[in-house]
């Protein structure tokens, strides 16, 4: 039963949600109290959350050295996002759907959801699954192409800040209602830029490019060893650096083949660390700031399940919609589908949860930007539930 909307928002005291504290999550939560917004956490097992709830906020280390007060930790969702104007999702993409349904019966009315990354098509399926709700259309529903910071958790009572990024894209679904997406996000310490649609912060999905192939290919390392290597340096060869090219000139051309104009890998290098050379493998190589960045230790990360399903799957099935051939993007699929004996193409975002089915490119067009599907369409309901894995950058 939808929460019926008796409690008004008040409209001078920045209330924000925020849903999932993992690395990420506790990051956003600790950084938003420190400007002085009102922040509640949610996380779904409250072990996990226990001591930062005892101390009755999170202690902070690396750019701050301080105490973030957070008003309510819990695990109740109706209590996290009761009364928020703002509801920050950093939990990993492919829950989103789970979350989008145990969220839909207590959403009011001019609530603001920021899926924080969306990867691709994460407000469609998001807006696809609350769909039966009758408060739909009264929700602004958006996603970010990235999460805004570099943080990790320290122990179970403190989290590092590292670093926040210089910009971080966003749109609304639909399109038209960007302007009071930027309005709501206005009051918010962070660097925030307006992507033209969602299918321009969903293209330019930079971690499908970036985590899945590299892991799959070091598979034997993995297992043999619990990792120890460095994901970006010493995985990422000039000959995998190769492939990687090639699944990035699909992703392109997919993209393109929606009206958008997608950043290239090497290009998103070069403008966000400063990368040098002509090739993938040499920028990569050149950056300083993937020196100590670690390797996943098994192969149960989210490098796989989650870019696979929410990143590599989605951007195929648009291909396929749009009559574009992925050949290298779709052996990955496949390879990971045999060697976690899980089909990603099932399990994955696909054209029907997204809500696209029957739909051409130009119906899909019209639809992210106006929130108007053709009046014979109806909506599909979403996917399965997958859990157990953390938000992180790349």
């Amino acid at each position: 039963m939808t929460l019926e909307n008796t409690n008004e928002m008040t409209p001078d005291i920045l209330k924000v949600a925020v849903i999932g504290a993992g690395h990420a999550g506790r990051g956003l939560a600790s950084y938003l109290s420190i400007y002085g917004i009102d922040v509640t956490l949610f996380n779904r097992t409250f072990a996990n959350i226990r001591a930062i709830r005892e101390n009755g906020g999170i202690r902070v280390c690396g750019m701050y050295d301080t105490f973030a007060e957070i008003t309510l930790i819990t695990n109740n969702i109706r209590a996290a996002i009761n009364d928020c104007q703002l509801i920050v999702v950093t939990v990993p993409a492919h829950t989103h759907s789970y979350y989008a349904r145990i969220m839909a019966p207590h959403l009011q009315s001019g609530q603001v959801v920021l899926l924080m990354p969306g990867r691709t098509g994460g407000a469609l399926e998001f807006m696809n699954t609350i769909s039966y709700s009758s408060i739909t259309r009264d929700v602004l529903v958006a996603e970010a192409e990235t999460y805004s910071f570099v943080s990790r958790m320290v122990d179970e009572e403190t989290v590092l800040l590292s670093k926040i990024k210089t910009s971080v894209e966003v749109s609304a679904f639909p399109a038209i209602r960007n302007k009071e997406l930027l309005q709501a996000l206005k009051p918010l310490p962070l660097n925030i830029k307006l992507a033209e649609t969602v299918l321009e912060t969903s293209f330019n999905n930079i971690g499908a490019m970036l985590h899945p192939t590299p892991t799959i290919l070091s598979a034997g390392l993995l297992e043999s060893r619990g990792g120890g290597y460095n994901h970006y340096h010493d995985a990422i060869s000039p000959t995998v650096g190769r492939l990687l090219e090639k699944m990035d000139a699909e992703r392109v051309r997919v993209a393109r083949e929606f009206d958008t104009n997608p950043i290239t890998l090497i290009e998103w290098l070069t403008s966000s660390y400063g990368a040098r050379g002509t090739t993938l493998c040499e920028c990569i190589k050149s950056i300083d700031a993937y020196d100590n960045v670690g390797s996943p230790s098994s192969l149960d990360h989210r490098y796989v399940l989650e870019d696979v399903p929410t990143g590599l799957v989605p951007i195929s099935y648009f291909g396929k919609l749009a009559g574009i051939d992925t050949p290298t993007i779709d052996t990955v699929i496949d390879m990971a589908c045999h060697l976690y004996d899980i089909d990603f193409w099932v399990e994955g975002r696909n054209i029907e949860s997204l809500g696209l089915g029957g739909l051409s490119p130009l119906d899909v067009l019209h639809y992210v930007k106006t929130g108007e599907l053709p009046e014979d369409m109806t909506v599909e309901q979403p996917l399965p539930d997958i859990f157990g894995l953390e938000v992180d950058e790349i």
